[in-house]
């Protein structure tokens, strides 16, 4: 695989022996247990001054995307929020952008937001202008009602980026989600970012010239009170914006999970029905108006599934929704399961995946190590688990394994991706890309909670 071979980084770039001084003897001591001699290498994306630590929530879309448009200089970008253990520290909830090229090696970070806040859910969303620009969006969690976009100066240039608008929304502000339709705004195209702000539901705003400015109004699902916030997952390709979502936190009701796409700015359930007629007003329907991707309560391989929470999502190559759930097994905290489901046309086929065991910290009883699926195989998917679904044994620590079936998710063939780590490693994903080539990212560290954390970002290309 020629994106395998990694010439040595500029002297501005991230250098591996600056990574592993910042990890300790972190990677040091993972490298050898990892692969063998003649499997592709881990690399780090953080551990410099700029961006000494990483991590990401799951609501947050796209947080990494490949840029292939130059064969020879396939860019990998991705967005983390870093952290210190002194809240007055310069490196203290900065929101990073982390770039390397594949080809060459050549890596670096670039500091979009300097000190917004020490929090998880801060992370940038990341798109691609039809012009090569990229565009990234954040927020503050709950903390201000704005939400914020820079531009890049240069076409398929991650290193220079242009001055932060700020979007003022309706209500403090958390998560951000772009995503671009083509066939919008009369066929110019309209880039969405759904963010949750009004009544803590996902609200929209969105762009007609490709983020230069914005427009602000739309819902896109609505829940109760303030309290009863709806967690979202998309995906898209160009033609609809698909998207799963809770009724609510699992912490406080035993959620269902529900599905719908946006087209031509109308919201519709699986089956193409129309819900609602215009998803950029201020009106909305709640989540169970649209079809249930898997009820609380269902039987599930000789449990009920209970508590939900979505995790990821993707579209096949016939641009049919795939998704992987988590759910509490009869209701217990102790014992998550994680979920594969896939939309045939007809029905959700929704089948067990894997153990994904207890929880990560005691005050968030439902956050698991998580899962992501391959977009280019949706028949694929990585996992982060302390439970080995090859045997069912516990390890010390989270690792990653991939998992592949032939028969839509009813039986799984399990590979050790990390072993015998003596960190965990957290919160895969995977990037679109084209062709079959793949490259997995994931969080390696502490994880304490979603303001506390000492994780490195990393990747490995075609594990």
């Amino acid at each position: 695989m020629p994106h395998r071979n990694a010439a040595p980084r500029s002297a501005h770039s991230l250098s591996v022996t600056g990574a592993l001084a910042v990890c300790t003897v972190m990677l040091l001591a993972m490298a050898p247990a990892e692969a063998a001699p003649d499997a592709p290498a881990v690399f780090p994306l953080t551990g410099d001054a700029v961006a000494p630590n990483g991590a990401w929530s799951w609501f947050e879309d796209e947080r990494a995307i490949v840029d292939d448009s130059d064969p020879a200089n396939t860019l990998l970008l991705v967005s983390c929020v870093t952290a210190a253990a002194d809240r007055n520290d310069p490196a203290a909830g900065d929101v990073v952008l982390l770039w390397r090229n594949l080809d060459t090696g050549e890596a670096g970070a670039v500091e979009l937001r300097d000190r917004l806040q020490q929090d998880d859910h801060n992370s940038a969303a990341l798109w691609m202008r039809p012009d090569g620009r990229y565009v990234a969006a954040y927020a503050a969690h709950h903390a201000e009602p704005k939400c914020y976009c820079r531009i890049s100066s240069r076409p398929h240039d991650p290193t220079q980026w242009g001055p932060e608008q700020t979007i003022d929304v309706a209500a403090r502000a958390t998560y951000s989600n772009l995503h671009f339709l083509g066939d919008d705004a009369g066929g110019a195209g309209r880039l969405y970012n759904f963010t949750r702000t009004d009544n803590f539901d996902p609200n929209v705003h969105w762009s007609d010239d490709g983020g230069d400015t914005w427009q602000v109004g739309g819902k896109l699902l609505t829940s109760g009170d303030s309290g009863d916030r709806p967690y979202v997952k998309y995906a898209s390709d160009g033609r609809r914006i698909h998207f799963i979502a809770t009724e609510q936190h699992p912490r406080d009701f035993d959620n269902s999970v529900f599905h719908g796409y946006v087209e031509g700015g109308r919201l519709h359930d699986s089956f193409g029905r129309v819900v609602d007629e215009d998803v950029t007003d201020g009106a909305a329907a709640p989540p169970a108006a649209l079809t249930p991707v898997l009820a609380a309560g269902t039987r599930v391989q000789e449990h009920d599934a209970r508590r939900l929470w979505t995790v990821d999502l993707v579209l096949d190559a016939a641009g049919a929704p795939v998704a992987v759930l988590t759910g509490r097994a009869d209701g217990s905290v102790d014992d998550h399961r994680f979920y594969y489901a896939r939309f045939d046309g007809q029905a959700w086929r929704v089948h067990e995946l894997a153990h994904a065991g207890g929880y990560l910290y005691g005050r968030e009883r439902d956050y698991t190590g998580l899962a992501a699926i391959d977009p280019n195989d949706v028949n694929t998917v990585y996992v982060s688990t302390k439970l080995d679904p090859r045997s069912g044994n516990a390890t010390p620590h989270y690792e990653l394994y991939r998992g592949v079936t032939s028969d839509g998710g009813a039986s799984w063939s399990w590979t050790a991706i990390t072993s015998d780590s003596p960190v965990d490693n957290l919160r895969p994903i995977v990037p679109a890309w084209s062709g079959d080539e793949t490259a997995l990212l994931w969080l390696r560290g502490r994880y304490r909670s979603y303001t506390d954390w000492d994780t490195q970002v990393v990747g490995l290309l075609n594990p």
